[in-house]
């Protein structure tokens, strides 16, 4: 999250497990903490040597980690059945997120899909304390000590996620019976978008309390998680902001048809001089031998050195990855987005039977966006 790399881990069912580099930081203080702090403090583990703290630490760290992408592997799998699409599953120093590549699209389905997680963690909160209270009498401290942190830190992970605040599972839930009440989507958010900004900026404020008054550093985990919370509720009504104008909008509705494109057997001086000097656009279709061949750009001339623009074809420079850089004019606008955002070329070609019909832009879907708010 917030541009920190992630390396893929594998596939569960099929959805591809990912751990972010953040997710190192809080996996080290957990660890840390659970065997420095929590452990030496059992009754009974008093003189443990310290090899065991630390394997005891790690282990139980890592279980409470699998136990929070079972969470997350629950949300995924309850949207699959339901026929949605889950691009991956990543870990992260706020705990896990599974990325859901659309909304629910009914109150019910995402009522289902919300309350999955906290159930899961509920579930493997009863199930170690049940298998804690039957080994509490016979076993050593620490095969019942983690039993009993895994029970409690579920419990705290199901019930925390229950608080009705988007974008957590309870602020989901929240939503969904709005949504279902009002038939509005976009108010519902609106409404658990704000409860969860309330629930974010509360905890900023114990943080701040338990920092000051009760000198508890701490503290400032909630404050962090706080900010994190009231920073996604805003973004995620953004985001439904987004996908309520858009819906509804194809490709060919605001495509610009039949435009200015570049022939492949142009050198790239005369592309520099006639079509990217003085020109609004920065980047044109290319047509080569009659059939369109990709997008050329700026970008690409750079990676020619001056001296040799009158001698290499703008066939030569093109990208020519028609797979990422075409698209059908049926297609929902709202599946343009990733595709045209961040550092890629900001356009997209509309390519029918091998000839160009149109192309669409980041600025015509900025266009869209930037009308009168949504009421």
């Amino acid at each position: 999250m917030f541009d920190i790399p992630s390396f893929r881990l594998g596939k569960i069912f099929g959805i591809p497990f990912e751990v972010n580099l953040s997710w190192v930081v809080i996996f080290a203080l957990v660890s840390l903490t659970l065997s420095t702090s929590y452990y030496p403090a059992i009754p009974g583990a008093a003189g443990a040597p310290a090899w065991l703290l630390g394997t005891l630490g790690i282990v139980t760290a890592l279980l409470f980690f699998a136990s929070i992408l079972a969470h997350e592997l629950c949300h995924a799998l309850v949207t699959k059945l339901e026929g949605g699409n889950v691009a991956k599953i990543t870990l992260f120093i706020f705990g896990g997120v599974a990325q859901i590549e659309e909304e629910p699209r009914s109150p019910g389905r995402e009522l289902l899909m919300a309350a999955s997680g906290p159930l899961m963690s509920l579930l493997i909160a009863g199930s170690c304390f049940l298998a804690y209270t039957l080994m509490l009498a016979a076993s050593p401290w620490w095969l019942t000590a983690p039993l009993a942190y895994l029970a409690s830190i579920n419990l705290f992970i199901g019930v925390f996620n229950l608080l009705p605040g988007f974008p957590l599972d309870g602020g989901r839930v929240l939503r969904s019976i709005l949504w279902a009440i009002t038939g509005d989507i976009l108010k519902a958010t609106r409404w658990a978008a704000r409860s969860g900004q309330v629930i974010g900026w509360g905890l900023v404020a114990l943080a701040l309390w338990g920092v000051l008054y009760l000198h508890d550093p701490n503290a400032i985990w909630f404050g962090l998680l706080g900010w994190f919370i009231a920073w996604l509720a805003g973004a995620a009504y953004r985001q439904q902001e987004v996908q309520t104008r858009l819906a509804g909008l194809t490709v060919e509705r605001i495509m610009t048809w039949h435009p200015e494109y570049v022939d492949g057997e142009l050198s790239v001086e005369a592309l520099v001089q006639d079509h990217l000097l003085g020109r609004q656009h920065s980047r044109y279709p290319v047509i080569y031998q009659g059939a369109i061949i990709g997008l050329v750009s700026l970008g690409d001339v750079k990676t020619i050195a001056r001296p040799d623009w009158p001698y290499v074809k703008v066939a030569d420079i093109t990208d020519k990855d028609l797979a990422n850089l075409s698209i059908d004019a049926s297609t929902p606008v709202q599946s343009t987005l990733g595709r045209l955002a961040g550092d890629k070329p900001g356009a997209l070609m509309v390519v029918r039977e091998g000839h160009l019909a149109g192309i669409i832009t980041r600025s015509d879907v900025l266009d869209v966006l930037n009308r009168s708010p949504l009421g």
